[in-house]
């Protein structure tokens, strides 16, 4: 298993430890969020001013509104977080920019992937078949048209984040043996949403 493949499993297993105190196992109440966020993420915590932070973070992240987060509402906090320094996600955070930063600093690079630099990422960082099977790294024509939102021939570390966040969702989606119906869109294709 690659360090990525090994942030991707962190994640989803540090999320279902918070999530099955409840008996639920599937989502985060708020109480289970702060109890996460203040053992899991210690220096984010101490670094805010705000008292209401959880509640802040809960209101921004539960986009359905049913006072829960869900794993791909939960995403978004550690994409967010990805450039601090943490307690345990520190580690899977900063493999997710240190390989970033690894494939895409070539001379005079503007830390953007290229697409053959992406195309090494893909090969040489996503060996799980589950995972290998979303991106199809033969067709890199293909897999930057869908990665780079902007349309500037290379992946930034925000788009490179998406894409991280997409094969988590998928790695969840296997692990968990969740269905429901199907993402819109190539970058999701065979993965099944919440």
């Amino acid at each position: 298993m690659t360090e990525l493949e090994k942030s991707m499993e962190s994640l989803i297993l540090i999320f279902h430890r918070y999530a099955k105190e409840d008996g639920d196992g599937k989502t985060l109440n708020k109480k289970e969020l702060k109890k996460l966020i203040e053992n899991e993420l210690p220096t984010f915590l101490k670094n805010q001013k705000n008292p209401t932070t959880v509640d802040c973070i809960m209101k921004d992240l539960d986009t359905n509104k049913d006072d829960k987060l869900d794993f791909e509402e939960f995403l978004p906090l550690i994409a967010g977080l990805s450039l601090a320094s943490m307690a345990r996600l520190d580690q899977v955070i900063t493999n997710i920019v240190d390989i970033f930063l690894e494939y895409a600093e070539g001379e005079g690079s503007k830390h953007q992937l290229n697409k053959e630099e992406l195309k090494k990422v893909l090969e040489q960082e996503i060996q799980s078949p589950e995972l290998k099977g979303k991106i199809n790294v033969d067709d890199i024509e293909e897999a930057m048209e869908m990665l780079d939102k902007n349309h500037d021939g290379e992946v930034n570390f925000r788009e490179f984040c998406r894409c991280v966040c997409d094969l988590a969702k998928c790695y969840y989606h296997k692990k968990t043996g969740k269905g429901g119906k199907k993402f819109k869109g190539k970058e999701q294709e065979g993965c099944q949403e919440d």
